[in-house]
């Protein structure tokens, strides 16, 4: 018996229960104010597909200014004030409220014209409590398809707002979309207009198709769109490279790919699987300084760049966690506390490697039993986790200075070997041994 292609049920009748309490206040109170309001975007187009809609947009025909006047009593945030558009707080949630516009910033007291500039037609959807979904271009249909589209002229609607060539793109990815193909040739096309954009808005777009469920369909379609040349060059350059060890018919940028989409959606994990391969950089200095100049030039935050710069400065390729010293000497390089993200990038890559998957499996297992015993046990891998210290050598003669960090140096290395001789008693024989020499 032929099976039934199973469709996703869609929720076409958004109904006022549906509606969040508080975008219902918003609309109300601008309604019995003398001005049109709807909720719009991307909530509805979640609600339709039956999904939960957490940031909720309205679009009004009053003008800011009125905006504020309105709800002079709750408190109005002017920031995207002068692209017509304010925030503002209902029991501490924030909702965005923004005129009627015919692009970024230019106003209009019609909806239609504000539905027209909006990016895809899928998010150019409106909601109005006695009529219900308003859908001038198709949007709901395109849902159904499962495709995204410009609305009405795709190079208008990019050249409004380049950043909507890399919203295209994350939208596929969230959503399990695809990008119709008069869309896809309008941003391969102008691909160069995100130079325009602000780093700021490029990373936070480049974040949320980083972490989607399709980060490797994502920058394939940035790749292949030409929009990854201008936002991270360094990995563009991956393409075309091919190494032995790599799944069999893989480039360097396509196991890069692989190894980011293996990852749990950690931001600092995933970013540190596409830049760890940055390998035709002789030396690792040299390496960190350009991991860091790629994340500074998109504007990361510090955190991230520190966390990153760590984690790559490791040649997981030679790590043997097989062996719990090998392990031991990893954390105190790196600090207990970020070696199970360690593991997670030193994982990925035998995921991604040509072994055999029963070869694969028995080296994860091993790996991640001596993990968790050695989370369990907590060796010492820090000169302060040494049951002695420098007021303790102080104790038996030394001066204060760099002999006591070598000798603190030397009695970690002892205890990463043999973590049972981190007692004070053994540690201060062995000084003493040491110094008889």
């Amino acid at each position: 018996m032929k099976k039934e292609k199973k469709e996703n049920k869609l929720n076409l009748k958004i109904e006022f229960k549906d509606i969040n309490p508080g975008a219902l206040f918003i609309i109300k109170r601008l309604n019995d104010s003398g001005y049109e309001a709807l909720v719009v975007g991307g909530c509805i187009r979640n609600l339709i597909m039956g999904g939960e809609a957490h940031d909720w947009d309205i679009t009004t025909k009053a003008a800011p200014e009125e905006i504020v006047e309105v709800f002079r009593d709750y408190k109005v945030v002017p920031v995207g004030k002068k692209f017509g558009t304010l925030t503002v707080v209902i029991n501490h949630v924030n909702y965005e409220v923004s005129n009627f516009k015919k692009n970024k910033s230019l106003p209009t007291t019609n909806l239609l014209e504000d539905l027209r500039h909006r990016d895809f037609t899928i998010n150019a959807l409106a909601w109005k409590e006695r009529e219900g979904v308003i859908d001038y271009f198709n949007g709901l249909e395109d849902i159904k398809q499962k495709i995204i589209r410009g609305v009405e002229n795709p190079k208008d609607r990019i050249k409004e707002d380049p950043l909507r060539m890399l919203r295209a793109i994350r939208l596929a990815c969230e959503l399990d979309f695809k990008i119709d193909k008069v869309t896809l040739w309008v941003i391969e096309e102008n691909s160069l207009l995100i130079k325009k954009v602000s780093p700021e808005r490029i990373r936070d777009e480049f974040i949320k198709i980083l972490l989607s469920n399709c980060p490797r369909r994502g920058f394939k379609l940035l790749y292949q769109l030409g929009l990854l040349r201008f936002i991270m060059p360094e990995l563009q350059k991956h393409a075309g490279i091919y190494r032995e060890y790599f799944c069999e018919g893989e480039d360097l940028l396509e196991h890069t790919l692989d190894m980011a989409a293996s990852l749990p959606p950690d931001l600092s994990l995933r970013l540190s699987a596409i830049l760890y391969n940055i390998k035709y950089i002789p030396r690792l200095d040299e390496k960190k300084e350009i991991i860091v100049k790629i994340l500074q030039r998109i504007k990361f935050k510090n955190a991230v760049i520190r966390k990153v710069t760590m984690l790559t400065q490791e040649n997981y390729q030679d790590i043997d966690f097989s062996k719990k010293m090998n392990i031991r000497n990893l954390a105190s390089r790196i600090g207990m506390e970020n070696l199970e993200d360690a593991w997670e990038l030193k994982k990925a890559l035998i995921k991604e490697s040509r072994s055999s998957e029963k070869s694969k499996s028995v080296e994860i297992e091993r790996a991640e039993n001596n993990i968790r015993e050695i989370l369990q046990e907590r060796p010492p891998v820090s000169l302060r986790d040494l049951a002695v210290n420098g007021k303790d050598l102080i104790e038996l003669g030394y001066q204060e200075g760099k002999g006591i960090g070598q000798v603190l140096k030397e009695l970690l290395n002892i205890t990463l070997e043999k973590p049972a001789l981190n007692q004070k008693k053994i540690l201060l024989t062995r000084v003493k041994e040491r110094n008889s020499l």
